[in-house]
C-alpha cells in the first residue's frame, strides 16, 4: 500500500523534539512494515497545504502526525476522494486514537497500518467546519484558548499548562445563554457549557472520554447544568477519573441534526477538536453517517 504521511511540527508530543530523527524513524518502520511511504513534516501554518498536495497524490491513504484538530483538517480533506485517514497519534489528547484502539507507540501505530482495514466511521459537521470527536460550547472554548497560548511557554510540560487552563478558565467564566430545541420545543437554556459529540460516550465508569461506537449515524448532546464553580470543579473531576454521566447536573440526548442560537451575541466562542475558533450563529449541526474510511487496527 502506497501512503503520504504528513506530520505536524507543532504537535503536542513533537514539541522540544528533534523532528528530523521522527521523520527518518517513521521511514525505517514504513519501509520494514512494507510500506512505500513519503513522509514529510511542516510546521502548524503550513500543515494544511502539505495535506492538500498529500491528498492530491497517487497515495491510497494519508496518514497524518499530529492532535485530533489536524486529523479534523485532513478528514475535510479526504471526505468524498475514497482515500482513508492514517493515525499517527502526536498530540495532546488523541481522543479519535484512543477510541479506535490505536497505540501509542510510533512502531506499533506502523504495524497497525500496516496489518490494519478500512474502517468508516462517521463525521459531525458545524458551519462547514467537521469534527471527528466534540464541537464544545462555553467553558471548555476558554479552557483551549489559555492552553494554547502556555504550549509554548518555556518549561510548561503539557499537562502542568492544562492544570493552568483549567484554573484560569474557571475564575472567568460566565454562564452562556442559547437557544436550542433539545426534544422538547426551542428553548432559551443558560448553561456553562454545551457539547456535541460526533456518536456518544458510552462508558459511565471509564476514567477520561469513551466512545466505543463511531458509526451509530448519531450526534450526542451535552449540557451542563452547573451553576457554580465547585460543581464545575466535580465535573471535572468526574471526566479524569470517570462517572461523570452519573452526575445529575448533566443532560444527553441523541439525535442526528441540531441548531444553537444565541439571542444576544454576534459570535460565539467554540472548540471544534480541540481548536478554538469564533462561529456567527446559528451553528447548524448535522452528522454524516459513515462517511470517512480510516485505517484502524483488525477485531
Amino acid at each position: 500500500m502506497k501512503l503520504a504521511v504528513v506530520l505536524n511540527e507543532t504537535a503536542g508530543t513533537l514539541l522540544g523534539r528533534p523532528v528530523a530523527g521522527v521523520v527518518a524513524e517513521l521511514r525505517q518502520l514504513f519501509a520494514a512494515a512494507g510500506l512505500e511511504a513519503s513522509v514529510f513534516a511542516a510546521p502548524g501554518p503550513a500543515v494544511e497545504t502539505a495535506m492538500r498536495l498529500a491528498v492530491a497524490s497517487e497515495a491510497e491513504a494519508v496518514v497524518v502526525g499530529g492532535g485530533d484538530g489536524t486529523l479534523a483538517t485532513a478528514a475535510r480533506m479526504l471526505l468524498g476522494t475514497g482515500k482513508a485517514l492514517g493515525l499517527l497519534p502526536l498530540g495532546t489528547m488523541n481522543l479519535l486514537a484512543r477510541d479506535l484502539g490505536l497505540p501509542s507507540d510510533l512502531r506499533a501505530a506502523v504495524a497497525v497500518l500496516a496489518r490494519g482495514e478500512r474502517r468508516l466511521i462517521d463525521v459531525g459537521e458545524v458551519n462547514g467546519h467537521v469534527f471527528l470527536n466534540n464541537s464544545v460550547i462555553g467553558l471548555y472554548p476558554t479552557l483551549v484558548r489559555e492552553r494554547e497560548r502556555q504550549r509554548g511557554v518555556p518549561g510548561w510540560r503539557k499537562w502542568a499548562a492544562m492544570a493552568s487552563a483549567v484554573v484560569k478558565a474557571l475564575r472567568y467564566y460566565n454562564l452562556i445563554e442559547v437557544g436550542a430545541d433539545l426534544g422538547q420545543g426551542a428553548r432559551l437554556i443558560r448553561t456553562p457549557a454545551l457539547a456535541v459529540v460526533n456518536n456518544a460516550y458510552r462508558d459511565p465508569g471509564a476514567t477520561f472520554l469513551n466512545r466505543p461506537v463511531l458509526d451509530a449515524g448519531v450526534l450526542a448532546v451535552y449540557v451542563a447544568k452547573h451553576r457554580t464553580r465547585i460543581g464545575l470543579v466535580r465535573l471535572m473531576a468526574g471526566l479524569a477519573l470517570g462517572g461523570w454521566q452519573r452526575n445529575p447536573e448533566v443532560d444527553s440526548l441523541e439525535m442526528t441534526d441540531l441548531t444553537v442560537t444565541s439571542p444576544s451575541r454576534r459570535r460565539l466562542k467554540v472548540a471544534i477538536d480541540g481548536e478554538f475558533m469564533r462561529l456567527a450563529p446559528p451553528l447548524v449541526y448535522r452528522i454524516r453517517p459513515k462517511a470517512l474510511p480510516v485505517l484502524a487496527p483488525a477485531p
